[in-house]
């Protein structure tokens, strides 16, 4: 399943184009990072990208060790599904890629932001004068 999007190549080097990259929403404002990528390998010319996992639940695994352990650990913990996997976004709301990837959602609507969500209104928030910072 190939998806036709106007401002991203054919061919990618994902490990270069890709993973690491900030997630930007539509109205250009963070929505988290790539940190995995789902791969469909139905296609004959090898395999195709159709999600970018973001979140703690991809990050774990990419780390692995104990950290990624520790780190999955508390993704679980936290989240209310019983096995909460990682944050996925389809590559149909890719609308670009440079320095950042783009998407056409905004943050609120993409699973990718819950971590980032979580982060600024039970740890963040709680911090003295934290709430007259601008985001």
């Amino acid at each position: 399943m190939s998806v036709d999007i106007p401002d991203v190549p054919d061919r990618l080097l994902v490990g270069l184009h890709l993973l690491d990259r900030q997630l930007l929403d539509c109205n250009g404002e963070l929505a988290g990072k790539v940190d995995d990528l789902e791969l469909d390998d139905a296609e004959a010319d090898g395999p195709v990208v159709v999600a970018i996992l973001s979140g703690p639940g991809a990050l774990a695994g990419r780390i692995g060790g104990r950290a990624g352990a520790w780190l999955g650990a508390l993704h679980r913990r936290l989240h209310e599904d019983r096995d909460p996997g990682p944050a996925r976004v389809p590559i149909g709301h890719v609308t670009r890629i440079a320095d950042r990837v783009e998407l056409d959602e905004p943050r609120r609507d993409l699973a990718s932001d819950a971590s980032e969500r979580w982060a600024r209104e039970v740890v963040i928030a709680k911090i003295p004068g934290a709430r007259r910072a601008a985001e």
